[in-house]
């Protein structure tokens, strides 16, 4: 008896599987683009720079995001939470074309959120069969799932590249192999060009990736411009604040990496604001997230900041590395026992790590007494 229960949840499971997939193909033909993007930096800001270009240029756009907050943002470019009960799961991606479907979109514009390669490959070609791909560039991030070298690496973000399709990235170092891995899917890459292009930007990289996108799928390059330059910006994406006591804030918990994060230091010291200013390095860490925490303290050693603030639920780790390092320390046991009053205009604060937990709060907190002004 036992055995036929066995045998009829499997046969039941069977069919389960085979009518999603259905489901799935179904739906995915309803759209004349699926664009997916991947890759270790600027996922969100490029997913939603490419949304709004596509809107500008008069398609029906649903767009799904997962940085720090997940988010979709509907054909009547509303932004609605994800609510999830328990913990991500990529089936995620399935309601997503379902909700796209339901809207009558003509383009799905979807940020991946798998992070083994082989739920990447299951959320590409299972799932939202994309005919566009997005890989944004290649960087030490989710070392344990997805390797330990670069190359490693971006062979397992090419899990998302279309089949027969066209895969957009401007990461010039590794252009090469993805036209490789590419070629298996008989795949065309496009580098986006970075010449004379939004010198001005931060991150021009993604404008520019963002701008190729929108002008492959027919979108004029000055229309597609026009709507991004109003974008609907991350949550707690990279911004600065000012402080009451003349201090800066920057908050930079979105920087996924140890390679961005050192570049956008530099950058940010090299700026009229910030380059007098003496670096306070804020870590936020998260229990779950050892790899993270270990390289936001490389990096630490690495930068040689004034002073290290520590919270989180690594510091007492974190703290006794860097002391034995000859770094000046300080612990907090909640963001909100952090007196910002004491930063003056002689400082800034460089906010790194996890935005979960105390970085929530702690960003709240300086959204009430900091003005943003980047």
């Amino acid at each position: 008896m036992l055995e036929k229960w066995i045998i009829f949840l499997f046969a039941l499971t069977i069919i389960g599987f085979i009518i999603e997939n259905k489901l799935a193909i179904n739906r995915r033909k309803q759209f004349k683009h699926v664009i997916y993007i991947n890759g270790t930096r600027g996922k969100s800001t490029v997913t939603r720079l490419i949304d709004a270009g596509l809107r500008q240029g008069g398609y029906r756009v649903f767009c799904k995001t997962t940085g720090t907050v997940p988010l979709t943002i509907g054909t009547d470019n509303v932004e609605r939470r994800i609510k999830r009960n328990g913990k991500p799961n990529i089936k995620e991606q399935l309601w997503v074309l379902k909700k796209a479907q339901r809207e009558k979109a003509d383009i799905l514009v979807c940020e991946c959120m798998a992070i083994s390669p082989e739920l990447q490959c299951i959320s590409q070609d299972r799932m939202v069969r994309s005919d566009i791909g997005v890989i944004t560039n290649v960087r030490h991030d989710h070392m344990e799932e997805m390797g330990k070298t670069l190359p490693e690496i971006c062979d397992a973000l090419s899990s998302t590249i279309p089949e027969h399709g066209v895969l957009f990235t401007s990461d010039v170092n590794f252009y090469d192999q993805l036209k490789q891995n590419a070629k298996k899917r008989h795949t065309e890459v496009i580098l986006a060009n970075l010449q004379n292009e939004f010198e001005h930007e931060h991150f021009r990289e993604n404008m520019v990736l963002a701008l190729s996108v929108c002008e492959h799928v027919g979108v004029a390059k000055e229309v597609a411009m026009e709507g991004m330059q109003h974008y609907k910006k991350d949550p707690y994406a990279l911004s600065l604040f000012l402080l009451e006591s003349g201090g800066v804030f920057v908050n930079g918990f979105s920087i996924n990496d140890p390679d961005s994060t050192m570049a956008v230091y530099d950058k940010l010291t090299k700026s009229a604001l910030l380059k007098h200013r003496k670096c306070i390095l804020l870590i936020n860490s998260r229990a779950d997230r050892l790899s993270r925490t270990q390289q936001m303290i490389e990096l630490a050693i690495q930068l040689k900041p004034s002073e290290v603030w520590l919270i989180g639920s690594m510091k007492a780790m974190a703290r006794r590395t860097l002391e034995k390092k000859g770094m000046d320390v300080k612990v907090f046991n909640a963001s909100s026992t952090i007196d910002f009053k004491t930063i003056d205009a002689h400082f800034f604060v460089f906010a790194v790590g996890n935005i979960a937990h105390e970085g929530v709060q702690l960003m709240r907190k300086i959204e009430m007494e900091g003005r943003e002004i980047g």
